[in-house]
């Protein structure tokens, strides 16, 4: 089975960090596994710390669904079926920009890394950024 290894997320995190501080955001990272366990977690520096559970639920979600958490908020559009969840605060999902699923080499899943201390887009762009570690 893949594994993503600690060193791997490191890399994800600090990849990420530096994405943040080119905008000049404060965020903070959460990297889990494909199973939704947190392989690492980092919280830059002076950011908010209600971000700590915002970006866990993204990457959480994101490995959930294996997709990018900014593609499951779509607008809802009359006639066209709609995603719908009960309790999504219980289940620890966000659909919110700011998740992305992680895959290996051959496109098998690894995981997800979330981020959160901007806007839903700049934490989308982030969390790209930092995936591309």
């Amino acid at each position: 089975m893949p594994e993503l290894t600690l060193d791997h997320a490191r890399r994800l995190v600090a990849q990420g960090e530096a994405a943040a501080r080119e905008i000049g955001l404060k965020a903070v990272f959460a990297v889990l596994d494909t199973g939704a366990n947190l392989v690492t977690f980092s919280r830059m520096d002076g950011a908010w710390l209600a971000s700590n559970e915002l970006a866990i639920a993204k990457a959480r979600t994101a490995v959930m669904f294996q997709a990018p958490t900014e593609a499951l908020n779509a607008p809802l559009q009359v006639g066209e079926p709609a995603l719908h969840f009960d309790h999504i605060h219980h289940g620890g999902l966000l659909l919110i920009g700011g998740g992305v699923p992680l895959h290996d080499s051959d496109g098998t899943l690894i995981g997800a890394v979330g981020v959160s201390g901007g806007a839903p887009d700049q934490d989308a762009a982030i969390a790209r950024a930092a995936a591309a570690a």
